[in-house]
């Protein structure tokens, strides 16, 4: 018959220094900075002994992995409600907006004289 060997016991020590290893980690890769680079954050997080704060500053001064990221927490969020074409100062556009009213009017009549419902606009 085999021998069972059992595990060795975990200190409270050691399971205390585990627990504050997880928190450092977690407290870099779950950080704003962090988020924003998750490739260096997970090589500063894993691969070197600096505390939280200090990895931290480091991933606030790096370039985001992500230029589109970086990009939109330069610019701020764009406002889509305006409007995107102005058509007051072009002769063209005005002309085509026109047409396209009139031939909108045009098929509405025509849908009338079917007995169909109106196009929408």
């Amino acid at each position: 018959m085999r021998e069972v060997k059992k595990a060795p016991g975990v200190t409270g020590a050691a399971n205390a220094a585990i627990a504050s290893e997880r928190l450092r980690i977690a407290a870099i890769l779950e950080s704003p900075e962090g988020r924003r680079n998750p490739a260096m954050a997970q090589k500063l997080a894993l691969g070197s002994a600096l505390d939280a704060e200090t990895a931290r500053s480091i991933l606030a001064e790096a370039p985001a992995a992500n230029p589109y990221l970086a990009a939109m927490d330069r610019e701020g969020p764009i406002g889509l409600s305006a409007s995107t074409v102005d058509i007051a100062a072009d002769p063209r556009a005005a002309r085509l907006k026109e047409i396209q009213e009139g031939a909108r009017a045009l098929n509405n009549e025509r849908r009338r004289a079917q007995g169909l419902p109106p196009l929408k606009d």
